[in-house]
């Protein structure tokens, strides 16, 4: 899977994420846009309302 910081993939999907929206990694990965180490994106958090959405429609 690819690896990239926030930065870059805020770039690379045109969001705005912060770094609160985002589980970032616990330690230092390669980005593999920008070749620098840094935090990489693990995924994004879902929100309450996500969660309830995808509850009342399952």
């Amino acid at each position: 899977m690819a690896e990239f910081c926030l930065e870059c993939f805020n770039k690379i999907n045109e969001t705005n994420y912060s770094k609160y929206d985002c589980v970032m990694s616990s330690d230092l990965c390669f980005c593999e846009e920008c070749n620098e180490i840094k935090k990489v994106v693990i995924r994004i958090r879902r929100t309450f309302i996500d969660v309830l959405l995808e509850y009342l429609i399952n």
